[in-house]
């Protein structure tokens, strides 16, 4: 929600430090703060340029992709895809981490 609605305001490490400090206030394991946060983001960063793309009808997607050297436009989304997600999840791992640091171990014997 947060990549999606504030994205267009946020730069990609704003976003990032936005994720982290949520993550760090929700809490859980790291693992599926992770994977919640990456999948999000990823999906948030290939649907929208996805969707614009479609409604527009612009050419500049393969336009950048021939630049590029990359043979479809659909490489590039997901490419772009792929470093959100990068960029999510590790945003959130590292809040999750920050707040494992504050809180007390439990030793269940």
């Amino acid at each position: 929600m947060a990549a999606f609605f504030l994205g267009p305001f946020l730069s990609y490490w704003g976003l990032m430090l936005l994720i982290g400090l949520l993550a760090a206030f929700v809490g859980g394991k790291g693992t599926g703060a992770f994977f919640s946060a990456a999948l999000a983001v990823g999906a948030v960063w290939l649907l929208v340029p996805f969707l614009i793309t479609l409604n527009t009808g612009s050419d500049l997607p393969e336009k950048v992709s021939q630049i590029m050297n990359i043979d479809h436009s659909f490489v590039l989304l997901l490419a772009t895809s792929s470093i959100g997600f990068l960029i999510g999840g590790f945003g959130a791992l590292t809040g999750n981490r920050f707040r494992r640091l504050f809180e007390k171990d439990r030793i269940n014997y």
